[in-house]
């Protein structure tokens, strides 16, 4: 591995481990902040390898979720819809202007699914719609060359699975 690859792979497993991280958490807050500080660590990766689709998919993504987890605010919450609705078409818009290929198409819905759920108040379901974007992003990760991040896409889905075992399924059972 030269150095330019190696360091994208860096950047992306201290994405990822935060990602990972994330979904470990019981909060939605904490949920939302480590998956955008982790989204932070996507850009630089995808900027060092040249994968702009998927630097301003995560801009996108973290903007969505800050108004996200600001969604309780007075004026977001008079407004919910409209800016659940306008960060999704805000998403889509950053998909069609950096379209390259079909391939294109998958962070996209991987963005939608992820930071969608974080409109939710539900942590189940922020759970449950995040495991639908995460192998999305895996595939995308595999074809640009982002291989920490496809580590990370792995345990991701791991992990939401065990949280989902852990707060879910687990919780209902006791």
């Amino acid at each position: 591995m030269n150095e330019f690859k190696l360091l994208p792979f860096i950047v992306g497993i201290a994405a990822v481990t935060l990602y990972f991280i994330g979904y470990l958490q019981k909060t939605r807050k904490r949920i939302i902040v480590l998956n955008a500080t982790s989204r932070l660590l996507y850009i630089i990766q995808y900027i060092l390898l040249s994968a702009f689709e998927g630097a301003v998919l995560d801009v996108a993504g973290i903007i969505s979720s800050i108004l996200a987890g600001r969604k309780d605010k007075p004026f977001i919450k008079k407004h919910i819809r409209l800016f659940f609705i306008g960060v999704n078409l805000f998403v889509i818009a950053m998909g069609c202007v950096t379209y390259e290929s079909p391939i294109s198409i998958l962070p996209v819905v991987a963005v939608l699914f992820h930071t969608g759920a974080f409109w939710i108040d539900n942590e189940k379901w922020i759970r449950r719609l995040s495991l639908i974007g995460s192998p999305l992003w895996l595939i995308y990760n595999f074809v640009c060359g982002a291989y920490g991040s496809c580590i990370g896409d792995i345990l991701s889905i791991v992990s939401l699975l065990i949280s989902i075992v852990r707060y879910d399924i687990r919780k209902n059972k006791v």
